[in-house]
């Protein structure tokens, strides 16, 4: 048990090191979705002004529930505003998940437990959850803690399990949607697939958890006339018209293709040799797979075919980020499958050890550590928190600190990037704020409370306008940039992808 605990550590550790070396620098995203929760948690924190509902969801006029936003007050606060701090919660949450995930592995051989752990450590979506602060995100990372605790409810009807199955379940529920309502059917499935009771007094104080984690929600939707009941009502509706069955089931075939290639380091083929064994044991040994309650296949089960099934015959987008739950189980079956096989004979055994090896060697290429841990490596992406910042302080340099005005471009229109970090870095690091920022000048306020926030600027003016650009990618920036055509032109520069135009008033 030592020697298993080690490994899982020294797994992990990697794991982290790799996450915090990868993000430093401003290396991570800090896009419109991310900076409008940091607009929000700011508001809520600063303004003293707590929410009921939390970030938009695919439906428009539907909310997600506001623990996103509770969760990110924490890094929030600790770190005084710094967007970095949401990335290293997400670290440990992959850590905590980590070791979760690991320790059921264990139970199935070294090698097992190695290979899952490398999946962990550098499948592509489980990466991409760290790289930005998003709120499906947590939903990757914590699934095994689920996967986890559902078997030990499975086993005990325990009432701590039982807390935890249904804490996760509303927690993720607040989260993504999308994804969070499935957890009670897979709950109440995995009961009835393990033959369990539901008359079970623990299973209805879980259930009473779970229910609180709904009464934001629940007092949004009455306070403004069930505004998220009517928006599902009209998404299915407007959705039922154009619906073919033929076409659902061939646009979640590929859905659910592309994440578990993402998930399985980009390769295919390692998400169909995974797919053609789990069949070919399911056949073969079906009966041996599932006696004496395999708990833990069972979860597998309710965590991949019932978000699949579902997928297919509810009438709503679904997206990669809503299959978190369903990377995370397949990952955990890369486990349970080469303990299985290798369980079975010696030639098993050759089989999997050549399997399982390849899968720790296709990890370790892909982490790419000579690029991804290089700190002077290139990132044009205009929504990397390193050029935005780099941005930002070209601005203020020029300027001299003395006022002057800045307005961005971004496809997207709202510049909440740089509404919340010309506040946070602007005003932390050279003391004041610009005398306007915002898309355009004179525009209606779309940051509510704005003026009240803390604010300081320079008694002069340099009568400098900086106009931030994103790149062009829908082809209507020039309609933007017509705005400021009649103010004279002093300079330019580029930062990655970013262009800033230097203009003066007249």
């Amino acid at each position: 048990m030592l020697k298993i605990n080690i490994v899982i550590l020294l797994i992990l550790v990697v794991g982290v090191v790799y996450r915090l070396v990868l993000t430093s620098g401003g290396n991570f995203l800090f896009n419109m979705d991310n900076a409008r929760d940091m607009v929000d948690v700011r508001e809520m924190i600063e303004l003293k002004k707590p929410r009921l509902i939390g970030p938009t969801s695919a439906i428009e006029g539907l909310y997600n529930g506001p623990a996103w936003y509770f969760l990110l007050a924490v890094p929030y606060i600790l770190s005084d505003g710094d967007p970095y701090a949401a990335i290293v919660m997400l670290i440990l949450f992959w850590a905590v998940g980590g070791w979760y995930l690991l320790k059921i592995v264990s139970r199935w051989g070294i090698m097992p437990l190695i290979a899952t752990g490398a999946l962990w450590v550098s499948s592509n979506y489980v990466v991409l959850a760290n790289l930005y602060s998003l709120n499906p995100n947590p939903v990757v990372l914590l699934t095994p803690v689920f996967i986890f605790f559902l078997e030990k409810y499975l086993k005990t009807s325990d009432l701590l399990s039982s807390i935890t199955i249904w804490f996760l379940a509303g927690l993720f529920f607040n989260l993504e949607m999308a994804f969070g309502f499935l957890i009670p059917i897979i709950i109440f499935s995995s009961i009835l697939l393990s033959k369990g009771k539901m008359l079970k007094k623990n299973l209805y104080i879980g259930l009473g958890v779970f229910f609180i984690f709904l009464l934001p929600q629940i007092l949004f939707e009455l306070r403004h006339d069930f505004i998220g009941i009517h928006a599902i009502l009209n998404h299915i509706n407007t959705y039922e018209g154009s619906y073919s069955f033929s076409a659902r089931v061939i646009t979640i075939l590929h859905l659910y293709r592309d994440v578990l290639t993402g998930t399985f380091l980009n390769k295919a083929i390692i998400a169909q040799i995974l797919l053609i064994s789990a069949i070919l044991y399911l056949y073969f040994w079906r009966k041996e797979a599932l006696k004496n309650n395999n708990y833990i296949l069972i979860a597998i089960i309710c965590l991949t075919i019932i978000p699949f099934v579902l997928h297919i015959i509810l009438p709503f987008n679904v997206n990669a980020w809503h299959l978190g739950g369903v990377s995370t189980a397949s990952i955990l079956a890369v486990g349970w499958l080469s303990g299985s096989y290798a369980g079975r004979s010696s030639r098993f055994n050759v089989l999997v050890y050549s399997l399982t090896s390849f899968l720790i060697i296709s990890s370790i290429v892909n982490l790419d550590l000579m690029k991804s841990l290089n700190p002077n490596r290139e990132n044009n992406d205009p929504s990397s928190f390193r050029n935005e910042i780099a941005a930002i302080d070209y601005v203020y340099q020029q300027a001299k600190g003395q006022n002057f005005r800045v307005y961005i471009y971004l496809p997207s229109v709202i510049d909440y990037p740089y509404q919340y970090l010309f506040w946070w870095y602007g005003l932390k690091k050279y003391g004041y704020l610009p005398k306007d920022y915002a898309y355009l000048p004179n525009q209606p306020i779309y940051i509510s409370n704005k003026e009240k926030l803390p604010s300081k600027f320079a008694e002069t003016n340099s009568n400098l306008v900086f106009l931030i650009k994103e790149p062009d990618r829908i082809k209507i920036r020039h309609l933007w940039e017509n705005n400021f055509s009649s103010l004279n032109k002093v300079s330019q520069v580029q930062f990655g992808s970013l262009e800033i135009e230097v203009r003066k008033e007249n």
